[in-house]
């Protein structure tokens, strides 16, 4: 079976349509989300209307909290915020209570998914650090755990002695005896230099996890930002990465 795992979509219209093709052909068998439908991009309704029809299972991140008024826009940065409350006034009646629906942990057999941390999921805080990863170890149960939240996509095992390290590739098998902390990535607004969207692949027959990458027309989502007076800095940045 192929699971795909995606993560900050962030109203991406664009770059969510280009990886439902690339996973089609991957020929991949179920859709994972681990958070943030809305926020920063033009389309919050047809991301949000895309997460409910395709994903298999979904869970809630920060900037879907904020659009529902559940978490303190000042919080965020000027730009973001006015992202936010862009996404909220334009998001329909239908899709505001669909991401009222979404929980914030999802568990599936030896999967866990959320967005921030399974160690405190609603404080959003970042896993940055490996000291960082090795405390949400202890927060989970099952083999993997995946989230999204820093757009970065990381790949942390820890081997049955309890050692922790960074996995330096882009695909790796799955050890019997290890478990996985996975950051997956953004698909709609990637942060670590490649402006191409990003997801996680985990392949159970082959026993492999993969990062997949696919480029798409971010000079189209850019227009839309700009035709919609959504912060220039956020739709620049696209094209970057970052």
């Amino acid at each position: 079976m192929k699971i795909a795992i995606i993560s900050d979509i962030h109203s991406n219209l664009e770059a969510l349509l280009a990886v439902e093709e690339h996973m089609m052909d991957l020929g991949v068998d179920s859709i994972y989300f681990v958070g943030d439908v809305v926020g920063y991009g033009p389309d919050p309704n047809e991301c949000a209307r895309w997460v409910m029809d395709k994903t298999e299972l979904a869970v809630m991140g920060n900037h879907d909290q904020a659009a529902l008024g559940l978490l303190d826009v000042e919080t965020f940065n000027p730009s973001a915020k006015q992202a936010i409350l862009w996404n909220s006034s334009h998001m329909e009646s239908w899709a505001t209570e669909y991401l009222r629906t979404l929980p914030l942990t999802q568990v599936r057999q030896d999967v866990t998914l959320v967005h921030a941390n399974p160690r405190d999921p609603e404080g959003w805080n970042y896993i940055f650090t490996l000291w960082d990863a090795e405390m949400n170890f202890q927060h989970f149960e099952g083999t993997f755990c995946f989230v999204g939240h820093s757009h970065q996509p990381v790949a942390v095992m820890m081997n049955g002695e309890g050692e922790v390290n960074v996995i330096a590739t882009e695909s790796f098998p799955i050890e019997r005896g290890s478990r996985y902390l996975i950051n997956v990535g953004s698909v709609g607004q990637p942060r670590d230099g490649n402006p191409a969207a990003c997801f996680g692949l985990l392949d159970t027959e082959k026993g492999e996890f993969s990062y997949v990458r696919t480029m798409y027309d971010f000079h189209k989502t850019q227009e839309k930002m700009f035709q919609a007076s959504l912060p220039r800095s956020l739709a620049e940045r696209l094209a970057e990465g970052r």
